[in-house]
């Protein structure tokens, strides 16, 4: 990071993980919970956030942004995770599929948005970075037939929903959806 310190990211089934320097995590459901740990130059963590639901969810990318913040993808299959700071995101299929989420925190690890992104199938989101512009680029892959992403703008299967079709998605810095491609 620039501060010389790391950002990592990935999930845990331990039901708790002590990090030292105070910090621990503790599963939030029976499965896999997705996980974010902000490390300084020294190693020591900083914070550590915790990520799920009831079943399984994942962290697969992350970045730091340049205003300090981070931009981070994966995917979930809890019915919803309430993320802090009055903001959740619910899976728009089933507990049987995946969506794909992408969560902007802050530089101490505060929620500021997150996107849902899914309907009835598995859909996943293994990458994500910042852009120029100070938006993000996320992509991925689907199994749903369509996928709704707001502002009018929806990706479609093109094949069969046997088979994924890749995504790609711009945001823009306040995590509306500028463009898609399928």
């Amino acid at each position: 990071c620039s501060d010389g310190g790391y950002i990592v990211g990935g999930d845990f089934l331990s039901s708790s993980i002590d990090l030292g320097n105070g910090i621990s995590l503790a599963k939030k459901g029976s499965s896999y919970d997705g996980m974010i740990i902000k490390y300084n130059a020294r190693g020591e963590v900083e914070w550590a956030e915790g990520i799920g639901g009831s079943y399984y969810d994942h962290i697969e990318s992350l970045s730091e942004t340049s205003d300090g913040g981070y931009i981070v993808g994966g995917y979930f299959k809890s019915s919803s995770i309430d993320l802090g700071n009055g903001i959740s995101l619910t899976n728009k299929g089933s507990t049987a599929s995946y969506d794909g989420m992408i969560i902007k925190y802050n530089a101490t690890g505060e929620v500021e948005w997150a996107e849902g992104i899914g309907e009835s199938d598995r859909d996943y989101i293994k990458s994500v970075a910042e852009t120029s512009d100070g938006g993000y680029i996320v992509g991925g892959y689907f199994y749903s037939s369509s996928i709704d992403l707001g502002n009018g703008i929806s990706l479609t299967n093109k094949g069969s929903t046997s088979y994924s079709d890749g995504m790609i998605i711009k945001y823009n810095a306040t995590g509306e959806v500028e463009w898609a491609e399928g």
